[in-house]
């Protein structure tokens, strides 16, 4: 059964895209009966209509999302029918099997692993229990994309790299600076690793979710330029790709997974912000050369692309960075009862400052 919701013409059409995001964020998919992980809904333009999907997480990650929205613009186009997907492959399924050894050195480097998140900070709103979302808006022109690919270039970096980096520094401001002597002093931010070409077939084939998450921190970004932060992310992201480590964090999750069915729910607010503690989540996407990839029919990529992730258990804050065409769209989704909205849209300025004085 697809649900669809058409909503009425609203005079203000970027807040009716941004109010349609925060609801869907909140938005429940039953946990009875048939399982629908998909849900629809219109919002009217001049000339045509916005087009939102809501989805399980759990069912596909941002690439498959965009090649599905793809194919429907083709199909309301009138081209064919669209092609069955492979889901969860045997390759997928065999991920740890496959690479044995890689495995082993993943589980022994556990310890490290978490010794070395005991020296990030927590991040604010630890206490809180609300889990509500809302959520925040920013588009970056051409030419900050450009300084973006530029400076990435330069510096022998990823993009992804400099958007973590420069999201250090700005959230760094949420809390006072770490005192002299303190055990954790790290500011941290999670991002993912899409890990596809390793296990999956291309998104064109092959719908789901295929990442891994990662994790980087510096001891003082407020105190280091954005270079020096970009170069710390850039090497733990290294490190991460070597020798395939990203299977060290996918051995963590399914640990984690075991240890959530024994925690009390009094204690599982907390579990994961205590024992790996980021102060926000990024996840990065280009959707230009993923439009298409299901089906030819699906014409020019359109000029706009929103994207908001709900927060969960991990962070307090998640950004959603997105490479559309020639713009970077960023949504930010936070839980209010955990950071003040004015602090979270006062950390988006200096994000979208320190992006625009790139150089």
């Amino acid at each position: 059964q697809v649900e669809l919701d058409v909503a009425a013409p609203a005079p203000d059409l970027r807040e009716a895209l941004r109010a349609a995001i925060e609801r869907s964020l909140a938005r429940p998919f039953p946990r009875d009966g048939a399982y629908v992980p998909f849900a629809f809904e219109a919002i009217p333009d001049a000339g045509g209509f916005w087009l939102l999907v809501v989805y399980d997480h759990v069912v596909a990650g941002g690439d498959s999302a965009v090649a599905l929205l793809g194919a429907i613009a083709a199909r309301y186009a009138g081209d064919r029918a669209l092609p069955r997907l492979e889901r969860h492959p045997a390759r997928f399924r065999r991920l740890f099997a496959r690479h044995p050894i890689q495995t082993l050195r993943a589980v022994a480097g556990l310890p490290r692993f978490a010794l070395r998140a005991r020296r990030a900070r927590r991040p604010p709103g630890l206490e809180v229990r609300e889990a509500s979302n809302a959520f925040l808006m920013a588009s970056l022109d051409s030419a900050v994309v450009e300084r973006i690919a530029h400076v990435a270039k330069r510096w022998g970096v990823s993009r992804n790299d400099v958007l973590m980096g420069a999201l250090i520094r700005a959230l760094a401001g949420l809390k006072p600076p770490a005192a002299r002597d303190a055990r954790r002093y790290e500011v941290a931010v999670a991002s993912i690793v899409n890990i596809r070409s390793d296990c999956a077939g291309p998104a064109g084939h092959t719908f789901g979710q295929f990442l891994s998450p990662f994790r980087a921190s510096h001891p003082d970004p407020l105190g280091a330029s954005v270079e020096e932060v970009v170069r710390a992310v850039n090497a733990e992201n290294r490190d991460l790709r070597s020798r395939r480590r990203y299977l060290r964090s996918l051995v963590a999750v399914a640990l984690s997974g075991f240890a959530w069915r024994v925690v009390s729910e009094e204690r599982r607010d907390s579990l994961f912000a205590k024992h790996y503690p980021v102060w926000a989540g990024l996840t990065t996407l280009v959707v230009p050369g993923l439009w298409g990839a299901i089906s030819a029919g699906a014409a020019a990529m359109p000029s706009g692309y929103r994207r908001g992730v709900s927060t969960g258990p991990l962070a307090p804050i998640v950004v959603a960075a997105t490479f559309a065409g020639t713009s970077l769209e960023l949504g930010v989704s936070f839980r209010p009862a955990a950071v003040p909205a004015a602090d979270v849209r006062a950390a988006l300025d200096r994000y979208v400052a320190s992006l625009e004085q790139l150089s």
